[in-house]
């Protein structure tokens, strides 16, 4: 198992609103990211395309919204696709 860092979408989508930011190109300029990684952010983590927040983008969004990490962010434990694998393999025996 492993622990990732996903972005609360709906608490960063608030902030833009409350904070008159009306783009994705918008805040990115703002936090200092790329457009494109504040989209692949919001997207659902089983999406293809989706990336986890990095350290520019947690550091961007806090410094920007005056939040705590766990304002926007929260931590979530996944397996490995390997672990995974090997569940299934073992139940399908």
């Amino acid at each position: 198992m492993r622990k990732v860092i996903r972005l609360k979408v709906k608490e960063l989508m608030k902030a833009q609103i409350d904070n008159d930011i009306p783009t994705d190109a918008a805040l990115a300029k703002l936090i200092g990211v790329s457009p494109s990684q504040v989209w692949r952010a919001k997207l659902p983590p089983d999406d293809e395309r989706y990336n986890s927040p990095g350290v520019q983008f947690i550091a961007g969004v806090l410094g920007a919204f005056n939040g705590s990490f766990e304002d926007f962010f929260y931590v979530e434990t996944i397996q490995a696709e390997k672990e995974v694998s090997q569940e299934h393999a073992t139940i399908n025996r």
